[in-house]
């Protein structure tokens, strides 16, 4: 039976999912990934940056994400979903999670505080559920945190509602999930000096879907 050659391509791992309260994500970090934030434009169809005014030299800028790669450990109860598949991960199941405003901002303050910014794969984020806001249609805070699920399940669906909690890094210490962290690296390694390897006509095709389809606050 003829083998098809795997061109590299990399099929994005399911997105970590906050919300529910009192949900928490346990996992082992394999990599980080900074990029550009995008979203569809409605009238041609196609994904763009979003701005976020100029730098200091006047030139334009877009806001930022910070997607981690990882995987999952026990104790793990978000869903994590790709398209219209999702549910809880199993316990060295690949996931990311994408930061974006606040979230990248509790990031880079957890970043500070663990081993003087240094990361290495197989340290352990920590990502909790704790309360819930509402946005009004501008993106502005509408009304005080949400600290209840009942609550937050009574939010109308036309309103935006965003779920939130601590983010935390530490050293891993399980050689189990460090071993599995590690492997995942050197494959996303293999798999990258692969697609180098072998030029695409169109990247766009095999392009990871990242643009928000979420709370952007």
């Amino acid at each position: 039976m003829a083998i098809e050659l795997n061109d590299g391509a990399r099929i994005g791992a399911p997105v970590i999912r906050q919300q529910r309260l009192g949900e928490i994500a346990n996992l082992a970090v394999v990599r980080t990934e900074q990029r550009d934030r995008l979203r569809r434009n409605l009238s041609r169809g196609e994904m763009e940056t979003i701005p976020n005014g100029t730098d200091r030299q006047g030139q334009p800028k877009v806001k930022q994400e910070m997607v981690i790669h990882a995987v999952a450990m026990p104790g793990t109860t978000m869903e994590a979903r790709l398209g219209e598949e999702g549910g809880v991960p199993r316990p060295g199941d690949r996931v990311r999670l994408i930061l974006k405003a606040k979230g990248f901002g509790d990031w880079i303050e957890a970043r500070r505080s663990h081993r003087k910014g240094k990361l290495n794969v197989g340290d352990v984020l920590t990502l909790e559920t704790r309360w819930a806001q509402q946005y009004d249609q501008d993106g502005n805070p509408k009304g005080t945190k949400i600290e209840d699920q009942a609550a937050a399940d009574a939010v109308p669906r036309n309103v935006t509602i965003g779920f939130y909690g601590p983010l935390s890094l530490k050293e891993g210490s399980e050689s189990r999930w460090i071993e599995a962290a590690e492997q995942a690296y050197r494959d996303d390694e293999a798999a990258e000096r692969q697609q180098r390897s072998i030029p695409l006509d169109d990247a766009s095709d095999f392009a990871d879907e990242f643009g928000d389809e979420e709370v952007p606050f």
